[in-house]
């Protein structure tokens, strides 16, 4: 997922709600808060070939690859002068790409996703924090050739709030927002007041699943993802869709002209995290079973989910 861009985000959890009999772009739409356009375009595709990937393109193949085509627009933007012999010694000689896994990790990936192939992920909480900032600016804006390039207002020093998130298969389980560092004792002032009042919700013998920060050392926790294994963590695609509505949420406050203060940006946030629609929850606790079994297929190695 650390290398998964927005629209194979959006392309995946599209089809990962198609494959569980979520397919009117109303419902999508609604729990996903993506583009009206983007939806019906990824319907549309898994309609025609059951699958999201991009369709090949008529003519003559493509010479560069999208990293190259990037830079070299990077290129011409920064020179419009430049001559194509300089163009092509930078192109030919971009750094390589490093694995986000190394070998060890790639090991313990594989290994974690065997030991699990078979286990029932019904009462199984999932949970994280991620940090949200104002005025992300990760929106597309489109606006017509000749006319002024749009201008997303910014701040220097953008507000942050942190964000600790639960859920199960059957519903949230809590949220937290709160603005200091994470430490073991917030950590634990968190899952008393949040998870333990409502773990319930996940059945008789539910199981805490996390990834492992070193703050994640509770005795109360049961399971831990592997290190460096976001692809794993079904709870990375919530945070996916809750920035984005937050982003467009708080783009909108400004357009309007309106004081964006802390109280109102937590109050997004949280309105946010409310609203999510359950099936969304279903929908991801049940793409345990296709994570590990993609990670068994690709040999321990990263998957885009």
């Amino acid at each position: 997922m650390a290398s998964t861009s927005v629209f194979e985000m959006q392309r995946l959890t599209v089809k990962e709600l198609w494959d569980n009999n979520i397919q009117k772009p109303s419902e999508i739409i609604k729990m996903t808060g993506f583009p009206k356009s983007t939806v019906y375009d990824i319907i549309n595709r898994l309609k025609k070939t059951g699958s999201v990937e991009h369709l090949p393109i008529s003519g003559h193949p493509l010479v560069l690859t999208p990293k190259k085509r990037r830079y070299l627009g990077h290129l011409l933007k920064n020179d419009n002068a430049t001559t194509s012999a300089l163009m092509t010694t930078k192109l030919n000689n971009l750094p390589w790409s490093v694995p986000l896994l190394k070998e060890s990790h790639v090991e313990v990936h594989l290994q974690w996703a065997l030991n699990h192939i078979k286990d029932d992920w019904t009462h199984t909480i999932f949970s994280d924090e991620s940090t949200f900032q104002t005025f992300r600016n990760t929106q597309i804006v489109h606006y017509k050739a000749g006319n002024p390039h749009p201008v997303h207002p910014m701040v220097k020093h953008p507000y942050k709030v942190h964000v600790w998130d639960a859920f199960c298969r059957q519903r949230p389980i809590g949220v937290a927002l709160f603005t200091e560092n994470m430490n073991s004792a917030k950590y634990r002032e968190i899952l008393q007041s949040q998870l333990l009042p409502n773990a319930y919700h996940a059945g008789y013998g539910w199981n805490f699943q996390q990834d492992n920060a070193p703050m994640h050392t509770a005795k109360l926790t049961h399971q831990f993802f592997p290190a460096n294994s976001p692809d794993l963590n079904p709870i990375e695609n919530l945070w996916a869709i809750l920035k984005g509505n937050v982003e467009r949420r708080v783009n909108n406050w400004v357009m309007k002209k309106k004081s964006l203060g802390a109280n109102d940006f937590q109050g997004i946030i949280q309105q946010e995290c409310d609203n999510i629609d359950k099936n969304l929850f279903f929908s991801l606790a049940n793409s345990m079973s296709n994570r590990i079994n993609m990670v068994i297929e690709n040999n321990g190695y990263m998957i885009n989910y």
